[in-house]
């Protein structure tokens, strides 16, 4: 029952996942349909981004002693409220509403259902389980993204957030019946709150989060302009590009728990982003050749989101008491990575060429390598 419970986790988090990035493949649709112009309707992600960040580290501190079950299906219950809203969005305004009140509920929803499955896998599967749960986000990169594009080119693309919101009942009501009741923590006044900050391992674990995504994200966000300046790639090319993206991101996030439990997070975490940063630094080179480029993209998707389960997995076990206050701290830096690395990277290609975007990206992710190992030798002069 605890593993159909942590699939169903990993369903919301696709289409919570969905919800987010879809956007990025009916942008232009949504531009004509209301009239603005891209750069405004590109705002949707930075919107949704910093609202992200706001439900995961806030929503989840407020809502921090009550019972997690109902903390849990109220956050999606308000986020089929933001995909009616959604649908009905025909003024951009409401639609930005919409992204506001997605972002916010579903940032709650996955730092709840991170702890969820950290609290319903056996401690020796532990990684395993947080790792399913990523997954489930990474995944909807790989189904999410494409086929709610496809969907809105043969329907309006409002009725993307109706299937959404479907989708997500039908989820609130399995997991309602298969998950137990999980009593909240304790509320940490904020004073403590700033003194748990102070701990060095936790936030040079939180700073590996920021610098790692903001490496990933600088040259993610510019992926497609990337291929077709650097390699040359066509349409149809980047979109194979990001398949495969997907794809490796995938089976990145699964092999993560895997490495976790077997190999430890500390190990894990190194070795994925040394292997990261050599991708990013290699991929303005191999971005020459066709074959070269596909292979340079597998390696730094999967090494990518090898480390999100694993430095999940680390911080939980800095303070498993306060497990939910760090994975909120995890997630809600995360999305504040990703809209730093949207900004930096915007910043590199107005004013230099867009192929330095590789070799700055792995310095990024090098500096996410050298905190690590700062956290790693605190925790080992402690033992």
């Amino acid at each position: 029952m605890n593993r159909i419970a942590i699939y169903l986790l990993a369903l919301g988090a696709f289409v919570t996942g969905t919800a987010e990035f879809v956007v990025s493949g009916i942008l232009e649709l949504i531009s004509t349909d209301l009239n603005v112009s891209i750069s405004m309707a590109g705002q949707l992600v930075t919107v949704f981004s910093l609202s992200y960040a706001f439900g995961a580290l806030v929503l989840v501190m407020l809502t921090a002693r009550f019972e997690r079950k109902k903390v849990l299906l109220y956050s999606m219950i308000i986020f089929i409220a933001g995909n009616i809203l959604a649908l009905f969005s025909f003024h951009f305004h409401v639609l930005m509403l919409s992204r506001i009140v997605l972002a916010m509920s579903g940032g709650l929803y996955i730092v709840v259902a991170t702890n969820f499955a950290a609290k319903l896998g056996q401690p020796a599967k532990r990684g395993n389980a947080i790792a399913t749960v990523i997954t489930g986000f990474s995944v909807s990169l790989v189904l999410g993204v494409p086929i709610g594009t496809l969907i809105a080119a043969y329907m309006d693309w409002r009725f993307v957030y109706l299937i959404i919101a479907v989708v997500t009942l039908v989820n609130l009501m399995l997991l309602n019946k298969f998950i137990p009741k999980v009593h909240g923590d304790n509320p940490i006044p904020f004073k403590q709150q700033l003194l748990f900050l102070q701990d060095k391992q936790v936030i040079s674990g939180l700073l590996t989060t920021v610098f790692w995504i903001l490496g990933y994200t600088m040259v993610f966000t510019y992926i497609a302009p990337f291929l077709s300046t650097s390699a040359g790639f066509s349409i149809e090319m980047i979109s194979s590009a990001l398949l495969v993206l997907g794809v490796f991101a995938f089976i990145g996030s699964r092999f993560g728990g895997y490495a976790v439990d077997k190999w430890g997070p500390v190990r894990t975490i190194s070795i994925s982003l040394i292997v990261h940063s050599v991708a990013l630094f290699a991929l303005t080179a191999t971005a020459a050749s066709t074959i070269g480029a596909f292979l340079t993209i597998m390696i730094w998707g999967a090494a990518a989101w090898t480390t999100t389960p694993a430095n999940q997995s680390y911080l939980i076990s800095l303070k498993p008491q306060s497990s939910e206050i760090v994975l909120s701290f995890h997630t809600a830096l995360m999305n504040i990575g990703m809209t730093l690395g949207a900004g930096l990277g915007g910043v590199v290609i107005k004013y230099a060429a867009i192929q330095n975007l590789g070799w700055l990206g792995g310095l990024i992710v090098l500096l996410a390598l050298f905190f690590s190992s700062y956290s790693f030798r605190i925790k080992k002069s402690d033992m």
